[in-house]
């Protein structure tokens, strides 16, 4: 097991790839400057840093507090645990769309009102830093702070690496887990899917890149953006989503799809509506 590092040695290996110092970062982030260093130094952060460092960071706030191996407080969390049902069918669908129909999709999204929490957030899967060790932030970023089922998270991973990461969900679940080998290849898929730069990734598991990234992939960044947009929504709302996408999909001619990956296999798409929550 790769035993999980501080946070200061995290934040150090991220800043020395973006060639940003600690002053530089400190007055971004409108943080003390001591305060910062001494964290840098080893010293765990508090909620307030994290939430200062995120922005200035160009970092989720979520995957910052993941990235320090604690547990996302309640208002950074995905609002609907049971919303995750349609998560995988949506990114099935946006992948297929054209880059105008992604963005009537995000625009659905942000125009839907923000529901209350009813409930408190429970990730399908939580990885303790302490238990499994450094493979739990990737993994922790994926389920817990995206709201993604164990099976469609390998789902998603495959549609948005087209078929390059086509693993099982055991074997994704494994690799958080620190049991299956992450690989610079797994790496920079897992990186697309999460919306983080393969390069910041990188450099805070220090894992070299692999020879040859993967091609720009720009329906692949848009998916891997949706997934974090919906997840303010409520299963209801997200539903509703699911439905717009598949009416967009189902109104294409299949060879006007580009995305091959889904044109056989266990990965062809069939129509299915999405079924109302509670139905």
């Amino acid at each position: 097991m790769m035993e999980f590092p501080p946070f200061g040695v995290l934040l150090e290996r991220l800043l020395g790839h973006r060639q940003v110092d600690v002053d530089s970062l400190s007055q971004a982030a409108g943080v003390s400057d001591t305060e910062l260093r001494n964290v840098v130094d080893g010293l765990r952060p508090g909620s307030e840093l994290l939430r200062a460092l995120a922005p200035a960071l160009d970092l989720h706030t979520a995957d910052l507090f993941a990235m320090a191996g604690q547990k996302v407080p309640d208002d950074l969390a995905p609002l609907d645990a049971s919303a995750r049902r349609y998560i995988s069918r949506l990114v099935d669908y946006a992948l297929c769309l054209p880059a105008n129909q992604r963005s009537e999709l995000r625009r659905l999204v942000r125009e839907l009102p923000q529901e209350r929490r009813r409930q408190p957030y429970v990730p399908r899967k939580w990885f303790d830093p302490s238990e499994v060790g450094f493979c739990a932030l990737i993994a922790n970023m994926l389920y817990a702070n995206r709201n993604l089922d164990i099976g469609d998270a390998a789902r998603a991973l495959a549609g948005c690496s087209n078929g390059r990461m086509y693993v099982s969900a055991s074997t994704v679940v494994m690799i958080g887990g620190g049991k299956v080998e992450l690989t610079p290849g797994r790496l920079a898929d897992l990186s697309t899917l999460i919306d983080v730069s393969a390069g910041d990734l990188a450099a805070i598991y220090d894992i070299p890149l692999p020879d040859g990234s993967p091609p720009d992939d720009p329906a692949a960044a848009d998916a891997a953006a949706l997934i974090w947009d919906v997840r303010r929504l409520s299963a209801e709302q997200l539903w509703r989503v699911c439905v717009r996408a598949e009416e967009l999909r189902y109104a294409l001619p299949d060879d006007a799809i580009d995305r091959k990956f889904y044109g056989s296999g266990a990965f062809r798409i069939s129509r299915h509506p999405p079924k109302i929550p509670d139905s």
